[in-house]
């Protein structure tokens, strides 16, 4: 979720701030409980220190689909962090990523839109938009959010093709969904499903040509 934001400055306490080191160190070593244990001990200190409800937030709402409490706990984060810090795109992304996995779809595109509103040049803040827009019924504006989103990746993105492919199909644009997942393939050809993924190409190309 990373992306260059402004900068937040906050007065932190030297505990605080040596928890969160030592806590984003342990992280980026792959030490995840041990990771865990420092940022909370950190806000333990400081309970009002962005960086860490933001970064805590964050690892929580990527991990989410292991446990989806920590969904939940990322939500919770991730608000205060906001409130703190109102311009944090990571923390809006966050936030907007966990609601959207927790069914909270109205939420989840409020904030993504929020998010992009902050940092406008992100490929994944487009995609997550579009992705929650259309679970949100809101189809052509899920269109124009992950057209940007292929704009900004200069088509490199698997994913945003996958779900253009999949918003095409659902409108019977059936030669727009087949071109797409010919893409989604370009951009991933060891996908694991690749096969069945090229006969379904096969199959909307023959519905596009069925008057």
């Amino acid at each position: 979720f990373g992306v260059p934001g402004a900068i937040f400055a906050q007065e932190v306490p030297e505990a605080a701030r040596k928890f969160y080191e030592q806590g984003v160190s342990e992280l980026r070593q792959k030490r995840e409980k041990e990771g865990f244990e420092n940022l909370k001990k950190a806000l333990d200190v400081f309970p009002n220190y962005f960086l860490a409800l933001d970064r805590l937030g964050t690892e929580y709402a990527t991990r989410g689909n292991v446990n989806p409490s920590y969904f939940e706990a990322a939500r919770i984060l991730l608000t205060k962090a906001i409130e703190i810090n109102p311009k944090s795109y990571s923390s809006m992304f966050g936030l907007g990523f966990a609601q959207y996995h927790q069914g909270m779809i109205k939420e989840a595109v409020e904030n993504m839109e929020r998010a992009i509103g902050v940092y406008a040049n992100s490929t994944n803040g487009y995609l997550w938009l579009g992705i929650a827009q259309k679970k949100a019924g809101k189809l052509v504006h899920a269109e124009a959010s992950l057209k940007r989103a292929n704009e900004l990746s200069k088509g490199k993105v698997a994913d945003v093709h996958w779900q253009l492919a999949g918003l095409y199909s659902d409108q019977k644009r059936y030669a727009e969904a087949a071109t797409e997942l010919e893409l989604f393939l370009k951009n991933k050809p060891d996908a694991r499903d690749a096969e069945k993924i090229k006969q379904l190409i096969g199959q909307l190309r023959q519905k596009a040509a069925t008057p």
